[in-house]
């Protein structure tokens, strides 16, 4: 489906959406009550869910909405694992295989736009799957200590065939090749 680049506004419903991720995660600084931890992380995978959708049936899909979404998404996820990490519920190694590709993303969008390379924000099924399983190592840190260390373990694998995936996109769209 092609992409409408029409201006549909800041404020979208589904930009609020994917904006409201933002108090979300910070709210995991001040909260240490298990339900609300995981009512927090459930309000941010519906929020997650629902602005793509929202933004494609209503006509206001845009170049704003696609970077705010996924720079959402990692927004929220570094506060919450930065909570766990200063109540020493997450050792620092499993911090940082845990953000490894958000550092990654972020460092390599800046790094081409500091020589004029555009990367688009298009979302990718292992990108997808990584963050998904974030989430889920989230609600593990909260629910089910027992079964961080596998799902840090999927979410470094995840994450390095995300980085694979993204760079492949970026050089053939560079190259001027055909991309996936």
């Amino acid at each position: 489906m092609a992409q409408q680049d029409h201006d549909a506004g800041f404020l979208t419903l589904s930009n609020l959406l994917s904006l409201a991720r933002i108090p979300l995660g910070a709210a995991f600084i001040g909260v240490t009550d298990q339900t609300i931890l995981g009512l927090l992380i459930v309000a941010a995978a519906v929020t997650d869910g629902l602005d793509g959708f929202i933004a494609r049936v209503s006509g206001t899909r845009s170049q704003i909405g696609l970077m705010l979404d996924p720079m959402c998404d990692k927004l929220f996820v570094l506060f919450a694992l930065t909570a766990f990490l200063s109540r020493g519920q997450l050792e620092p190694a499993a911090f940082m295989i845990l953000i490894l590709r958000d550092l990654f993303a972020v460092g390599t969008y800046l790094a081409a736009r500091m020589v004029g390379f555009v990367i688009p924000f298009r979302p990718r099924w292992a990108g997808k799957i990584a963050t998904g399983l974030q989430l889920l190592t989230l609600l593990a840190l909260i629910y089910g200590p027992r079964y961080v260390p596998l799902l840090v373990l999927l979410v470094g694998v995840m994450s390095v065939l995300s980085i694979i995936d993204y760079g492949d996109r970026a050089l053939r769209r560079s190259w001027g090749g055909q991309t996936a």
